[in-house]
Protein backbone atom coordinates (compact mmCIF):
# COMPACT_ATOMS: atom_id res chain seq x y z
CA UNK A 1 0.00 0.00 0.00
CA UNK A 2 1.17 3.07 -1.11
CA UNK A 3 1.94 5.91 1.90
CA UNK A 4 0.54 9.12 1.31
CA UNK A 5 3.42 11.33 2.23
CA UNK A 6 5.72 12.77 4.89
CA UNK A 7 2.34 14.51 6.12
CA UNK A 8 0.91 11.72 7.49
CA UNK A 9 4.27 10.88 9.59
CA UNK A 10 3.43 9.72 13.12
CA UNK A 11 5.50 12.23 14.77
CA UNK A 12 4.03 15.43 12.57
CA UNK A 13 0.78 13.97 13.33
CA UNK A 14 0.87 14.05 16.94
CA UNK A 15 2.41 17.59 16.45
CA UNK A 16 -0.77 18.79 14.51
CA UNK A 17 -3.01 16.77 17.29
CA UNK A 18 -1.49 19.13 19.33
CA UNK A 19 -1.35 22.15 18.06
CA UNK A 20 -4.61 22.20 17.07
CA UNK A 21 -6.21 20.64 20.33
CA UNK A 22 -4.77 23.65 22.42
CA UNK A 23 -5.84 25.88 19.34
CA UNK A 24 -9.59 24.76 19.79
CA UNK A 25 -8.91 24.81 23.92
CA UNK A 26 -7.94 28.53 23.44
CA UNK A 27 -10.92 29.75 20.81
CA UNK A 28 -13.33 27.94 23.45
CA UNK A 29 -11.63 29.99 26.78
CA UNK A 30 -11.03 32.97 24.74
CA UNK A 31 -14.70 32.83 22.95
CA UNK A 32 -15.84 35.96 24.85
CA UNK A 33 -13.35 37.99 23.67
CA UNK A 34 -14.57 37.12 20.42
CA UNK A 35 -18.48 38.25 21.09
CA UNK A 36 -17.74 41.81 19.84
CA UNK A 37 -16.36 40.66 16.49
CA UNK A 38 -19.43 37.47 16.42
CA UNK A 39 -21.57 40.21 16.77
CA UNK A 40 -20.04 42.44 13.87
CA UNK A 41 -20.12 39.46 11.47
CA UNK A 42 -23.51 38.60 12.00
CA UNK A 43 -24.99 42.03 11.48
CA UNK A 44 -22.98 42.30 8.80
CA UNK A 45 -24.27 38.75 6.90
CA UNK A 46 -27.74 40.03 6.12
CA UNK A 47 -26.10 43.19 3.49
CA UNK A 48 -25.02 40.16 1.29
CA UNK A 49 -28.21 37.62 1.94
CA UNK A 50 -30.14 37.05 -1.68
CA UNK A 51 -32.80 34.91 -2.35
CA UNK A 52 -30.52 32.67 -5.47
CA UNK A 53 -27.89 32.49 -2.62
CA UNK A 54 -29.89 31.45 0.71
CA UNK A 55 -31.95 28.44 -1.96
CA UNK A 56 -28.26 27.35 -2.53
CA UNK A 57 -27.06 27.62 1.21
CA UNK A 58 -30.13 25.98 2.45
CA UNK A 59 -28.65 22.82 0.01
CA UNK A 60 -25.70 22.89 1.51
CA UNK A 61 -27.07 22.64 5.07
CA UNK A 62 -28.64 19.73 4.47
CA UNK A 63 -26.46 17.98 2.56
CA UNK A 64 -23.29 18.63 5.07
CA UNK A 65 -25.68 17.97 8.51
CA UNK A 66 -24.40 15.80 10.63
CA UNK A 67 -26.79 13.45 10.18
CA UNK A 68 -26.07 13.37 6.42
CA UNK A 69 -22.95 12.64 6.78
CA UNK A 70 -23.21 9.56 9.05
CA UNK A 71 -25.98 7.93 6.54
CA UNK A 72 -23.02 8.83 4.03
CA UNK A 73 -20.43 7.14 5.80
CA UNK A 74 -22.51 4.20 6.48
CA UNK A 75 -22.87 3.76 3.02
CA UNK A 76 -19.83 4.14 1.87
CA UNK A 77 -17.70 2.44 4.59
CA UNK A 78 -20.35 -0.56 4.13
CA UNK A 79 -19.12 -0.31 0.64
CA UNK A 80 -15.44 -0.07 1.23
CA UNK A 81 -15.45 -2.72 3.72
CA UNK A 82 -17.58 -5.51 1.21
CA UNK A 83 -14.62 -4.94 -1.32
CA UNK A 84 -12.69 -5.98 1.26
CA UNK A 85 -10.66 -2.74 2.43
CA UNK A 86 -11.68 -3.40 5.82
CA UNK A 87 -9.52 -1.04 7.51
CA UNK A 88 -10.37 2.40 5.53
CA UNK A 89 -13.97 1.02 6.26
CA UNK A 90 -13.91 1.00 9.67
CA UNK A 91 -11.23 4.62 9.60
CA UNK A 92 -14.77 6.35 7.94
CA UNK A 93 -17.35 4.88 10.27
CA UNK A 94 -15.26 5.32 13.59
CA UNK A 95 -14.07 8.82 12.72
CA UNK A 96 -17.79 10.02 11.26
CA UNK A 97 -19.57 8.43 14.85
CA UNK A 98 -16.29 10.11 17.34
CA UNK A 99 -17.16 13.35 15.66
CA UNK A 100 -20.92 13.01 16.44
CA UNK A 101 -20.40 11.84 19.83
CA UNK A 102 -17.78 14.67 20.39
CA UNK A 103 -19.53 17.77 18.81
CA UNK A 104 -22.28 17.26 21.32
CA UNK A 105 -20.40 16.25 24.78
CA UNK A 106 -18.99 20.01 23.89
CA UNK A 107 -21.47 21.66 22.99
CA UNK A 108 -23.60 20.54 26.32
CA UNK A 109 -20.78 21.24 28.30
CA UNK A 110 -20.11 25.24 26.66
CA UNK A 111 -24.01 25.48 26.20
CA UNK A 112 -23.52 28.46 23.60
CA UNK A 113 -26.89 29.98 22.71
CA UNK A 114 -27.04 30.30 18.79
CA UNK A 115 -27.52 33.70 16.95
CA UNK A 116 -31.55 35.04 16.99
CA UNK A 117 -31.89 35.93 13.17
CA UNK A 118 -31.47 32.77 11.81
CA UNK A 119 -32.77 32.07 8.11
CA UNK A 120 -33.09 28.11 8.96
CA UNK A 121 -34.84 26.25 11.80
CA UNK A 122 -32.08 25.73 14.62
CA UNK A 123 -32.03 23.38 17.69
CA UNK A 124 -30.00 23.03 20.81
CA UNK A 125 -26.59 24.94 21.34
CA UNK A 126 -23.89 26.73 19.29
CA UNK A 127 -20.62 26.21 19.84
CA UNK A 128 -18.99 24.15 17.97
CA UNK A 129 -20.17 23.98 14.37
CA UNK A 130 -21.59 20.36 13.78
CA UNK A 131 -21.47 21.09 10.13
CA UNK A 132 -18.10 21.95 9.98
CA UNK A 133 -15.99 19.30 11.95
CA UNK A 134 -18.18 16.71 10.02
CA UNK A 135 -17.47 18.24 6.97
CA UNK A 136 -13.60 18.14 7.37
CA UNK A 137 -13.90 14.67 9.21
CA UNK A 138 -15.64 13.38 6.42
CA UNK A 139 -13.76 14.75 3.40
CA UNK A 140 -10.43 14.70 5.23
CA UNK A 141 -10.91 10.87 5.89
CA UNK A 142 -12.32 10.26 2.24
CA UNK A 143 -8.69 12.06 0.91
CA UNK A 144 -6.57 9.90 2.96
CA UNK A 145 -8.00 6.88 1.79
CA UNK A 146 -7.32 7.94 -1.75
CA UNK A 147 -4.36 9.04 -0.94
CA UNK A 148 -2.88 6.27 0.08
CA UNK A 149 -3.66 4.25 -3.21
CA UNK A 150 -2.73 7.76 -5.52
CA UNK A 151 1.04 8.29 -5.95
CA UNK A 152 0.79 11.52 -8.38
CA UNK A 153 1.78 14.49 -6.14
CA UNK A 154 -0.47 16.91 -8.95
CA UNK A 155 -3.79 14.73 -7.92
CA UNK A 156 -3.14 14.63 -3.85
CA UNK A 157 -2.61 18.06 -3.97
CA UNK A 158 -5.75 18.91 -5.80
CA UNK A 159 -7.68 16.49 -3.70
CA UNK A 160 -6.22 18.29 -0.35
CA UNK A 161 -7.36 21.88 -2.03
CA UNK A 162 -10.53 20.25 -2.73
CA UNK A 163 -11.00 18.93 1.02
CA UNK A 164 -10.39 22.82 2.26
CA UNK A 165 -12.55 24.12 -0.27
CA UNK A 166 -15.55 22.38 0.97
CA UNK A 167 -14.69 22.73 4.51
CA UNK A 168 -14.39 26.60 3.91
CA UNK A 169 -17.77 26.77 2.00
CA UNK A 170 -19.47 24.58 4.71
CA UNK A 171 -17.99 27.22 7.16
CA UNK A 172 -19.25 29.99 5.16
CA UNK A 173 -23.21 28.84 5.33
CA UNK A 174 -23.13 28.26 9.05
CA UNK A 175 -22.45 32.09 9.14
CA UNK A 176 -24.47 33.09 6.23
CA UNK A 177 -27.69 31.39 7.24
CA UNK A 178 -27.09 32.90 11.11
CA UNK A 179 -27.36 29.50 12.60
CA UNK A 180 -23.53 30.21 13.83
CA UNK A 181 -21.51 32.47 15.33
CA UNK A 182 -17.96 33.26 13.72
CA UNK A 183 -16.25 31.52 16.43
CA UNK A 184 -18.41 28.90 16.58
CA UNK A 185 -16.76 28.32 12.79
CA UNK A 186 -13.51 28.58 13.77
CA UNK A 187 -13.51 26.55 16.92
CA UNK A 188 -14.66 23.75 14.98
CA UNK A 189 -12.15 24.35 12.15
CA UNK A 190 -9.63 23.81 15.47
CA UNK A 191 -11.54 20.88 16.65
CA UNK A 192 -12.24 19.02 13.10
CA UNK A 193 -8.92 19.15 11.93
CA UNK A 194 -7.34 17.67 15.85
CA UNK A 195 -9.97 15.21 15.47
CA UNK A 196 -9.34 14.02 11.88
CA UNK A 197 -5.87 13.43 12.71
CA UNK A 198 -5.94 11.52 15.83
CA UNK A 199 -8.61 9.13 13.76
CA UNK A 200 -5.79 8.40 10.98
CA UNK A 201 -3.26 7.83 13.72
CA UNK A 202 -5.54 5.48 15.46
CA UNK A 203 -6.09 3.72 12.03
CA UNK A 204 -2.35 3.76 11.62
CA UNK A 205 -1.49 2.25 14.94
CA UNK A 206 -4.13 -0.79 13.70
CA UNK A 207 -2.01 -1.17 10.86
CA UNK A 208 0.97 -1.51 12.72
CA UNK A 209 -0.60 -3.76 15.11
CA UNK A 210 -2.39 -6.50 12.65
CA UNK A 211 -1.83 -7.03 9.11
CA UNK A 212 -5.24 -6.28 7.14
CA UNK A 213 -5.26 -9.94 5.42
CA UNK A 214 -5.02 -11.91 8.56
CA UNK A 215 -7.74 -13.95 10.14
CA UNK A 216 -7.54 -11.52 13.31
CA UNK A 217 -7.88 -8.64 11.62
CA UNK A 218 -11.08 -9.98 10.13
CA UNK A 219 -12.39 -11.27 13.46
CA UNK A 220 -11.71 -7.52 15.12
CA UNK A 221 -12.84 -5.93 11.93
CA UNK A 222 -16.71 -7.50 12.03
CA UNK A 223 -16.99 -6.93 15.88
CA UNK A 224 -16.36 -2.87 15.10
CA UNK A 225 -17.90 -2.86 12.21
CA UNK A 226 -21.04 -4.28 13.56
CA UNK A 227 -20.60 -1.89 16.35
CA UNK A 228 -20.10 1.10 14.16
CA UNK A 229 -22.77 0.62 11.87
CA UNK A 230 -25.52 -0.33 15.00
CA UNK A 231 -24.15 2.94 17.00
CA UNK A 232 -24.65 5.35 13.26
CA UNK A 233 -27.85 3.41 12.98
CA UNK A 234 -28.86 5.21 16.48
CA UNK A 235 -27.95 7.84 15.52
CA UNK A 236 -29.63 8.87 12.30
CA UNK A 237 -32.97 6.95 13.43
CA UNK A 238 -32.79 9.09 16.74
CA UNK A 239 -32.62 12.32 14.62
CA UNK A 240 -35.36 11.06 12.66
CA UNK A 241 -37.57 10.47 14.77
CA UNK A 242 -37.97 13.96 16.02
CA UNK A 243 -35.18 13.62 18.38
CA UNK A 244 -32.35 16.80 18.42
CA UNK A 245 -29.24 15.87 17.59
CA UNK A 246 -26.37 18.62 17.02
CA UNK A 247 -25.24 20.14 14.42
Amino acid sequence: MNKPGLLFNKKKQLFVCAVFLIAFLLVTYFRGSLHSFDIQVNVWIPSIQSSPLTIINKGIATGFDTISLVLFSLIISGYLFFKNYRAEGLLLLSAMGGDALLVWVVKELVQSPRPLNSLVAASGFSYPSGHVTGSIVFCGSLAFIVWQHWKNKKEQASIGILVVAVSSVVGFNRIYLNVHWFSDVLGAGMLGIFWLFSAILAFQFLQDRAKSDSERFRSISWILFILGTIISVFIVVYSLSGHYFPS
